[in-house]
């Protein structure tokens, strides 16, 4: 009756997934796979060796194992922003005594999972609280409770417990645990991250064992948003109004010829950003050309119009070149950009400068020379958190 419990659980848990998946979507949704390694803390007791000694004592051999590894499979489907169903195996190898000798068994242990991760508006550190139900099979003994072997009077017992388990057990090779833990997924890049997770597995009655695990892999995501550009949208462009335009109109009337100043307030907007697109360096340098510096002088005044705001010029390249040489040179051309602009009056203790390389190139390595240009850029952005003025300047 339990197993037939079980199961209609984790079937109600698969099919309680399709409304799901059918509620709206606010953008791509992703797939995860991972493979790892797992620790299991179930322990396992064997009692051998009863005998009677000449004195009339008895004596026995107690052999007890806590931990056993295994291989951990992972893989896990984005259902909206905090939900993931997730589908998880662990293939465990557990040596254990029979007949006084060691020897080696086997579990298999998998089951189907619902992810909750709520901190939705973080890109690259996921924490996440899971539930699920498993089916777990071993061919190796897990007995709490038995008879000493070699016991001629057939009355004597033992029995034995641990954090998990209190309490008469019995030994049972296949049942089904219920799940809960908690783990966190770390983005290393927008494709790979690892996926760390420790969760309690709990079987009821007393048919079974309860047992805690822990595993750790990496994994891989296909589909979903593109998390490079989460980070590039972090800084976005400061808009600014331009000074008005002054317009002279000659009027021409015979025989007297009149010149007439018409002044036309005509509204001008512009980004630091646009006007940086003007900002060029030599071929592989840091070097600031020549044609460059009467915007560079347009930007000073434009930032000198704003003595309270902060700003971080930030240099980028595009995804041809190593990971090293492109900090080195996007690091070198935004620190060109910051001393060209404190040359020109703006106050050093407001400028910051940093090299983000090919981190948030978006056009691949492999596109023209003209697509990948817009990877290639030295920008302006205004800090408005003072924690992060303060982490920038260190």
């Amino acid at each position: 009756m339990k197993i037939f419990l079980y199961k209609t659980a984790a079937a109600v848990m698969l099919l309680a997934l399709c409304p799901l998946r059918a509620l709206c979507q606010e953008h791509p949704a992703s797939w995860e796979f991972g493979i790892g390694g797992s620790l299991m803390n179930l322990t396992r007791t064997s009692v051998t060796d009863f005998h009677q000694t000449a004195g009339g004592d008895y004596l026995f051999t107690l052999e007890e194992r806590l931990l056993y590894g295994g291989a951990d499979m992972y893989a896990a489907k984005e259902l909206r922003k905090w939900l993931y169903a997730d589908l998880q195996g662990t293939f465990g190898l557990a040596r254990y005594y029979q007949s006084e000798s060691l020897v080696r068994g086997w579990s298999a242990m998998a089951g189907p999972g619902l992810q909750f991760r709520p901190f939705t508006s973080s890109e690259w550190i996921q924490p996440f609280l899971r539930v699920g139900i498993n089916w777990y099979r071993k061919t190796f003994p897990n007995s709490y409770f038995g008879q000493f072997q070699g016991d001629v009077t057939k009355e004597a017992v033992w029995k034995a417990e641990d954090a998990w388990n209190k309490g008469f057990t019995f030994d049972t090779d296949s049942f089904f645990p219920l799940s809960v833990g908690i783990g966190v997924v770390g983005w290393m890049s927008n494709r790979f991250g690892v996926r760390v997770q420790g969760q309690f597995l709990k079987s009821f009655g007393n048919k079974g064992a309860n047992f805690a695990q822990a595993s750790a892999g990496i994994i891989y995501r296909l589909g979903g948003n593109d998390k490079r550009l989460a980070c590039a949208k972090d800084y976005p462009g400061l808009m600014i109004a331009g000074p008005a335009e002054v317009i002279k109109e000659v009027v021409k009337e015979v025989p007297v010829e009149v010149v007439r100043e018409v002044v036309k307030e005509v509204p001008v907007e512009m980004t630091i950003a646009e006007m940086m697109d003007n900002v060029n360096f030599d071929f592989d340098k840091a070097t600031i050309t020549e044609d460059s510096r009467a915007i560079l002088d347009e930007i000073a005044d434009v930032l000198k119009r704003f003595p309270d705001e902060k700003f971080l010029v930030a240099g980028y390249t595009d995804s041809k070149g190593t990971d090293a040489y492109n900090d080195v040179l996007s690091e070198a051309r935004a620190n060109a950009v910051r001393n060209a602009l404190i040359d020109r009056g703006v106050p050093a203790s407001r400028l910051v400068s940093r090299g983000f390389g090919k981190r948030v190139a978006i056009v691949s390595s492999s596109a023209s020379d003209e697509a990948r240009r817009g990877d290639r850029k030295v920008v302006i952005e205004r800090v408005t958190s003072e924690l992060l003025w303060n982490y920038l300047i260190k």
